[in-house]
C-alpha cells in the first residue's frame, strides 16, 4: 500500500490546482482520476465572470473577485511551472438583453454591480456596436463588463495538470477510487481499481461524480450533473473580441484565430455525453441572433461537459461534518475555471489550519446541509 500526506479524487481544474498548491508546501500528494485527467475541465468556455455571474449579495461573489484578480499572476506562474501560455484574454464581457423581456432584471443587475464597481457600464442598443462592432444593434441593451476576461480552458487545465506533476504530484489515470478507507471515522487512505493507497487526508474533488464516493460515510453531498453542449464556429474575416453573454444563458468565447466558442445547453440530471442536433441548433440562432457574423462561419467541433450543481448553488468546500480527514471540494458548477486558482490557495490554507481561510470557506461549509432542508434540484 503506498503512502502519500494527501489523495485526491478528481483530476480536473480544481483537483489540480488543489495537488499543485500542497505540493508546493513539500506535501506528498497523489491524485486519481476514473478517465484522463483534466478532461472534465476542458469542455469549459473560459469565461471569467466573476461580475457577471451575480445579480444580487453573495458569499460566493468575494472569492470569485479575489479569484478573478489572480489571473494575470496565476498566467505567469503556470507558464514558469509548466511552459503553458493559458492565453489569457483581457478584453471583457457584455452581458446583453436580447429580448425587452429581459432588460428590467438586467437593469436591476446593472445597479447592484455599478454601485460596487464604477467601472460597470450600461449601453442602450445603439451603443453597443460601438464597445463590439460585430455586435447587433438590435438588442434592449447590455452591460459592459471590462475587467471580465476569459482564458482557454483546456490550456488552463493541461498547466494546472502539468504543474502539479512538475512540483512532485504523482497522477494516476484511468484509476478510479472505489471508496474511502475510514476507521474509528478518520480517513485513512482509498481503494482504488488498482490498489490500496494510505494517507490521513483525502479531498473528493470529483466534480459531478462526487456524491457516489461518499454514500458509506453518512454524508452525501447534494450535487447533481447538468449537461451543457457547445459548438465552435471558425470566422474567415472581422471577429469579435469581446466576450458576448446573453440573459438566456447562450454565450459566445472568441479564442485566437477566429474560434468562437458557443454555449451552452443545460440539461440538469444527466450524465449523457452525446450532442445534439436541436441543442446546437439552438445555439447557433441565439447566437448569431447577436452576433449576424456568425452566420458566415464554419462550424469546427461540437462537444459536451457535465458540470457539478450544488442544491444550493453554491461550491461544497470543507471538511466532511463526521469525518476526520475527509475534505469535500465540489459543486462549483459553471466557475470552475473561474475559482481555480482560489480554491487551491484557499484549500492549502485551510488544510494547513489558518483560520481566515476557514473563515472564507465557512458558506461554502458541507455542514450547511445538516442545518438546512434544500429543495434538490430535478
Amino acid at each position: 500500500m503506498k503512502q502519500y500526506d494527501c489523495l485526491i479524487a478528481g483530476g480536473g481544474v480544481i483537483g489540480c490546482s488543489i495537488a499543485y498548491r500542497l505540493a508546493k508546501t513539500g506535501l506528498s500528494v497523489a491524485v486519481f482520476d476514473a478517465g484522463k485527467a483534466g478532461v472534465a475541465s476542458m469542455a469549459a468556455g473560459g469565461m471569467l465572470g466573476a461580475q457577471n455571474e451575480f445579480e444580487q449579495e453573495n458569499p460566493l461573489m468575494t472569492i470569485a473577485l479575489e479569484s478573478r484578480a489572480m489571473f494575470s499572476d496565476v498566467r505567469d506562474e503556470l507558464f514558469e511551472e509548466s511552459g503553458i501560455d493559458i492565453e489569457l484574454r483581457k478584453a471583457g464581457l457584455l452581458k446583453v438583453a436580447a429580448a425587452m423581456d429581459d432588460r428590467p432584471a438586467l437593469l436591476e443587475q446593472y445597479t447592484f454591480l455599478s454601485g460596487k464597481d464604477s467601472s460597470v457600464q450600461w449601453l442602450e442598443p445603439g451603443d453597443v456596436p460601438a464597445v463590439e462592432p460585430c455586435m447587433t444593434a438590435d438588442t434592449a441593451g447590455a452591460i459592459y463588463l471590462e475587467k471580465d476576461n476569459q482564458v482557454k480552458a483546456p490550456l488552463l487545465a493541461r498547466a494546472f495538470l502539468h504543474a502539479a506533476v512538475n512540483a512532485g504530484v504523482h497522477v494516476y489515470e484511468q484509476e478510479a477510487v472505489l471508496q474511502v478507507l475510514i476507521e474509528k471515522n478518520k480517513v485513512y487512505g482509498v481503494q482504488t481499481t488498482n490498489g490500496m493507497y494510505h494517507a490521513d487526508s483525502f479531498i473528493n474533488a470529483a466534480g459531478a461524480w462526487s456524491s457516489e464516493l461518499l454514500a458509506e460515510t453518512g454524508f452525501t453531498p447534494p450535487v447533481i450533473p447538468v449537461k451543457g453542449e457547445c459548438v465552435s464556429v471558425k470566422l474567415a474575416e472581422e471577429a469579435p473580441v469581446k466576450t458576448v453573454f446573453s440573459v438566456d444563458g447562450c454565450y459566445i468565447v472568441p479564442k485566437r484565430n477566429k474560434e468562437m466558442l458557443i454555449g451552452a445547453t443545460s440539461y440538469p440530471g444527466s450524465f449523457d455525453t452525446s450532442v445534439t442536433a436541436g441543442g446546437i441548433r439552438s445555439l447557433l440562432n441565439r447566437a448569431a441572433r447577436l452576433l449576424p457574423v456568425l452566420d458566415e462561419g464554419v462550424i469546427q467541433r461540437t462537444w459536451s461537459g457535465v458540470r457539478p450543481q450544488s442544491s444550493d448553488g453554491l461550491p461544497i468546500i470543507g471538511s466532511h461534518p463526521s469525518v476526520d480527514g475527509l475534505y469535500l471540494c465540489t459543486g462549483h458548477y459553471r466557475n470552475g475555471i473561474l475559482l481555480s486558482p482560489v480554491t487551491g490557495v484557499l484549500m492549502e490554507r485551510y488544510l494547513s489550519g489558518c483560520e481566515k481561510a476557514a473563515a472564507a470557506l465557512a458558506p461554502f461549509s458541507p455542514s450547511r446541509f445538516l442545518t438546512k432542508k434544500e429543495e434538490f434540484f430535478v
